[in-house]
Formats: structure tokens, sequence, C-alpha cells
């Protein structure tokens, strides 16, 4: 099927566009595209856009995703395009109508999105259209073992925290906060550090693990789950190697639990105790350093697209 881009149109993605989003990333990374698990809130999600392409026929083609990370600060994902259709400059038509909406709100500081270092098509995009690295990160994993019963490691102390105060105090003075400026990792997603995200996405939904020591907080690490087989995790830090590993330890636990298969985190290389700690419990690229590419629009950039 072949068709021109001018012929299509543009309009809000709906629930009952599912069974055709299910069609176009059915073969995307090897059949785990995380799509399907973000796919309703996405839809419902009242701060951003989800915008889809459709020809005539009101059939989908592509669509891409925009997240309204805070007010100011605008995140582009998740673009697909049903590769049975020839079509050129999919890409293109959905970031140029998400970037013409962000170009009219005076609000907008930052406009990002982040991909694997192998997406040479959505980097050639977005590279033409004005956007530039801003970071080279590691993404790496650990394979969790396959084991019948969940390890107790009766001797670890780590445990669930819901004192915001402590916790804010220990992030705000990590050596994690300074390494990572751009803000902290949740999967292919970058937000900004602000207090308020880390209560209520960390905090309170019981994803914040502390390992206390004569009653402070001596290390901490932040988890989220996006992808079904994976833990993600968003920090990890402590004053002492075995500290880490204790905590380590308790993120196994977790992970088990929820029936994980691998635990997932994204490194800022030039953080050496970090990158040297996740190496030592074996966590592995994929298949080189530098894989997660953060890109950024300069915000004087959407001028160009202003009044469009």
């Amino acid at each position: 099927m072949k068709l021109d881009v001018n012929d299509l149109k543009i309009r809000e993605m709906k629930l009952s566009d599912r069974p055709e989003m299910e069609r176009i990333v059915r073969n995307i990374w090897d059949g785990h595209d995380y799509m399907p698990l973000v796919y309703e809130s996405w839809v419902n999600d009242p701060k951003g856009m989800f915008i889809a392409a459709v020809d005539k026929n009101d059939r989908l083609i592509g669509f891409e995703k925009l997240s309204m990370l805070t007010p100011n600060d605008a995140w582009i994902e998740g673009l697909r395009k049903d590769m049975s259709v020839e079509v050129k400059g999919i890409g293109r038509f959905l970031t140029h109508h998400i970037l013409c909406s962000l170009a009219n709100d005076s609000k907008v500081k930052t406009v990002r999105f982040a991909t694997y270092f192998r997406n040479d098509s959505s980097i050639r995009l977005f590279s033409k259209m004005g956007f530039r690295i801003l970071g080279r990160y590691d993404h790496k994993s650990y394979r969790l073992p396959n084991l019948k019963n969940i390890p107790k490691y009766m001797k670890n102390t780590a445990e669930v925290s819901y004192n915001v105060s402590d916790v804010m105090d220990y992030i705000n003075r990590s050596e994690w906060k300074k390494n990572n400026p751009h803000g902290l990792c949740h999967s292919w997603v970058i937000r900004p550090f602000e207090d308020d995200m880390i209560r209520v996405e960390y905090i309170e939904k019981g994803r914040c693990v502390v390992l206390k020591k004569e009653g402070s907080i001596r290390g901490l690490f932040l988890y989220s789950e996006r992808e079904k087989e994976d833990l993600f995790i968003s920090m990890m830090e402590a004053d002492d190697p075995k500290y880490f590993k204790e905590l380590f330890q308790k993120a196994k636990q977790i992970s088990y639990s929820m029936k994980k298969e691998s635990i997932c985190v994204v490194i800022n290389p030039k953080d050496k105790k970090a990158s040297n700690l996740f190496k030592e419990q074996n966590f592995k690229s994929w298949e080189s350093e530098g894989d997660f590419l953060l890109f950024d629009l300069p915000v004087s950039d959407l001028k160009k697209y202003s009044g469009k």
C-alpha cells in the first residue's frame, strides 16, 4: 500500500485504536514493545497529546506522544509507523504538529526525547528538525538467575521508606543528583529532579528503599516498572560499597517478588563510582557503552514552528 503524506490527517488517538496499534507494534523490539502497557494511560493523559496520522478511511498509519513532564518540560516519545504502508515523511509530519503546538506555549523551557544509539531513522529525523545530543548514557541490565524461591537475605535491613523529608535530604545531597543534572531516569524518559515528582512517583507508591545505620540513611534506591519484564532502577547510591551490595540484594528480592526477569539502570558514564559499582554486580550493556542518547531542541529554535 502506497500513500502520500500530504493525504494524511492528524487526530487524537482513541482507545478504539488499540487493535490497530497492537498490529503496528507487534514486531517491534522482538515483540516486546512497551506500547501496549502504556497505551490506555497515554490516551487518557490530559496534560500532553497522543496523536495519530490516519488516511482518508481513518486507517491508523502512525502515531506519536507528547508528554508534559512538568508545565515547562516537554518530552516526545513513542513514534511508530505502520511498516506495511509505503509512505515517506510520517515521522516529520507527526513531530512537526507537536512542535507547532509547543511553539505556541510560552511556558515551555525544554523539549527533549531519548533513543537507542542504533535508531538511525529517529536520530536522522530529529537532527534535521533541530535537536542536538545533550547527553550520552549507558543503559545497563542485569539478568536475574532463574530461582524457584525468592531469596530471603535474612541479614538485609533495607526497607521501604515513606519519610519524604529524610529521603529528599539524602537525594538532594547525593552524588547521583550532581552527576545527572538533566534529571532522573524512568526507563527511556528523563524527568526533572522535582521534589513533588519524587514524592508522588516513588515515595508514596512505596518504591523508595533506604538502608539506615544508627538512625541515618546510608543508602537509597528508587525504582519503577514500565516494561513488563524489567524492574528499572532510577537511582541507587550508598555511602559504602557494602551498603550498595545490600541495596542490590533488596532490589533483587523485590524483582523476584514482582516476577521480573531483569533489572535495568541508566548511568552517566562520567559517574565512575556508580559505573564501577554496577559493573561489580554484573550489569552489562546490550551492545555498547553510550547507547542511551538524550536529545534536546533549543527553545529558541521553536520560534520557526510558531504560528504554523
